[in-house]
């Protein structure tokens, strides 16, 4: 368990590094492009290629070639393993340049479709222009998730996960520098995409070095380990991109809504983000291999073990933060995107976005974890099934709540309640597959960290009706918010103190024995 904590810290580490450049990133855009229409046709268009990543090479490879690939390392040894590698990365690269051939050549029809709502054709030409600019992205992003399957089943966490903060450093570039060379800044903003990608894949090279692989071109389509990985690679499209579906039909949805809407939700799911990435996203991207290893030597009483832990460790933050982000919604976006071209009244609808996005953080949470225990065992039917479900719940509930008042507001609520929906039946499915997890090693726990992040969020709710955020200087609003998040933070971990909550007072075993140790040095 110690070396999953080292690999989750790193992770985290690198992916706390990867939002606070993000949120910069975030800060630049907003402050420099607002919530108009402009930024709406960014973020159509970049959130074309993006979904792709999402969809194809990050997150459906990933899952479904670390199992296979890890089982073969395991029984077979490193060789047969980084021979397999080989002929995964050439049908890999094969299919992901005809993808973005294809996405260049049809982009009109491409942005036609997701964003039905665009009247104004020039707005519509400048959509498909950057969108064509964007697409080569997909090739470069492909190569680094192919590479952050064979670097994390050989235990190697850091150059994946920092990659993104060279992502996020290209597109910064792009805003700041670039974005001067164009008639149309966005044009600039574009070209940083691309270069943000170009730097995600070269720090990959000298780790994937490292552990062994070197490139080869082989195609084998009747290897047995090739077909076990394209079977799950096919039901892991669909089973692992219903949210990103739900982020397609509330992109589509959004751009019939008034202008500026698509970036109110844009910007409430970057804050959602940060708290899934730096903790939540990190343990399913370190007990994927794990999970597979046990799996594969069939030990299900230690894989509900670890399952159970990090259940409980991803809740142990997720539920404070979900409370917290709604709490104090509208200080932090204050903070953190008012200014220039970004106004109050933006930031009061963004708000209501994300108060109701952050709902679903500790669903997410569950169900980033429960996913990988599927996949590990080769079971993608049943998130196949849970994500239709999903899929149905967000349709159903995003159209009906979108005419209402509540408008982008509903397209954040639908898909907390879709993801809630799905987490539900995968729980209740894996207890029948690797045995019934005991409610007295989850449900005590939850009641803490619930009561605690209740008392909480009254507290910081109260301190925060006392600052008058759409007034006052930055210096004043940020000093304010950070004194109210420590307050907050004092709270919650003192509860957790007071309850004697078991992953609180590993953390403090853990503080004391590194204190000890470089006292002794």
């Amino acid at each position: 368990m110690g070396s999953i904590i080292r690999s989750t810290g790193i992770v985290a580490l690198s992916t706390m590094a990867s939002r606070v450049m993000g949120f910069i990133r975030d800060m630049l855009m907003a402050s420099y492009f607002g919530a108009t229409v402009m930024s709406d046709a960014f973020f159509v268009a970049f959130r074309i290629p993006n979904l792709l990543r999402r969809f194809i090479a990050e997150g459906t490879l990933t899952v479904a070639f670390i199992p296979i690939y890890t089982d073969v390392l395991m029984k077979k040894g490193e060789d047969e393993a980084l021979r397999l590698a080989q002929k995964v990365f050439t049908m890999q690269m094969a299919a992901i340049l005809a993808l973005t051939a294809a996405g260049i050549i049809f982009s009109p029809q491409i942005v036609e479709i997701m964003g039905y709502g665009f009247t104004d054709r020039n707005i519509i030409g400048i959509t498909v222009d950057i969108n064509r600019i964007m697409f080569p992205y997909l090739f470069f992003v492909g190569l680094v998730a192919f590479s952050m399957g064979i670097l994390n089943s050989h235990g190697y966490f850091f150059a994946p996960a920092f990659s993104t903060v060279l992502f996020n450093l290209g597109i910064i570039i792009g805003i700041v520098f670039f974005s001067r060379f164009f008639d149309q800044p966005l044009y600039g903003v574009s070209i940083g995409v691309l270069l943000g990608g170009f730097l995600q894949f070269i720090l990959q090279i000298p780790y994937m070095i490292k552990a062994g692989f070197r490139v080869k071109i082989s195609f084998d389509f009747r290897n047995p380990s090739i077909r076990r990985i394209m079977r799950l690679f096919v039901l892991a499209f669909y089973a692992n991109g219903i949210i990103q579906i739900n982020i397609l039909i509330s992109t589509i949805f959004a751009t019939s809504l008034p202008a500026g809407s698509l970036s109110y939700i844009y910007y409430s799911d970057r804050l959602v983000e940060l708290v899934l990435g730096i903790f939540i996203i990190s343990i399913s991207s370190v007990i994927l291999p794990e999970m597979s290893k046990l799996s594969s030597s069939e030990d299900h009483g230690k894989m509900k073990e670890l399952y159970t832990s990090s259940i409980r460790s991803a809740l142990f933050l997720a539920i404070p933060a979900c409370v917290a982000l709604m709490a104090l919604g509208l200080p932090i976006i204050s903070v953190l995107f008012v200014r220039n071209k970004f106004t109050m009244d933006d930031a009061v609808m963004t708000q209501s976005a994300l108060f109701f996005a952050a709902a679903g953080i500790p669903s997410v949470s569950i169900l980033r974890i429960t996913t990988p225990a599927f996949f590990s065992l080769e079971d993608v039917r049943k998130p196949v099934i849970s994500a239709t479900v999903g899929l149905a719940v967000f349709l159903i509930s995003g159209y009906t709540l979108m005419h209402t008042g509540l408008k982008h507001a509903g397209l954040t609520l639908a898909n907390s309640l879709s993801v809630t929906v799905q987490m539900a039946l995968l729980l209740f499915w894996l207890q029948k597959k690797i045995g019934r997890i005991s409610p007295e090693k989850i449900i005590p726990a939850l009641a803490k960290y619930l009561f605690s992040s209740l008392v909480m969020g009254g507290a910081v709710y109260w301190l925060s009706v006392m600052v008058p955020w759409d007034s006052g200087g930055l210096i004043l609003k940020a000093g304010s918010l950070m004194a109210i998040i420590l307050s907050g933070s004092i709270i919650y971990f003192g509860l957790c103190y007071f309850l004697k909550v078991e992953e609180f007072t590993y953390l403090k075993r853990k503080m004391r024995e590194r204190l000890a140790k470089r006292r002794i040095r």
